[in-house]
């Protein structure tokens, strides 16, 4: 699923999903999208492939290359990104 721009370098990402996430989109899946893409712009990508499924969600945690990160975080070549649900405690 490239997300090309053709005036920008494309890079590589390895996206993790966990939870609920995993049934949907498997445990991981390497993407290649435009240099300067953000976490937002990755996530647009698997939401239109499901097409119900929102993974800009407040309850969804995202964590670059094992770091908390925002949304707008911008992503670099090979990062690794991981989308989670919180955890439930009982």
């Amino acid at each position: 699923m490239p997300c090309r721009m053709p005036w920008k370098t494309p890079m590589k990402v390895n996206v993790l999903f966990f939870a609920e996430l995993r049934e949907t989109f498997g445990s991981h899946r390497l993407v290649d999208v435009a240099e300067g893409s953000t976490i937002g712009e990755v996530t647009d990508l698997f939401a239109r492939e499901s097409g119900r499924f929102s993974l800009q969600k407040p309850s969804l945690i995202y964590a670059v290359n094992e770091n908390f990160e925002t949304i707008e975080k911008e992503l670099a070549d090979q990062d690794q990104l991981a989308i989670m649900t919180p955890m439930a405690g009982g």
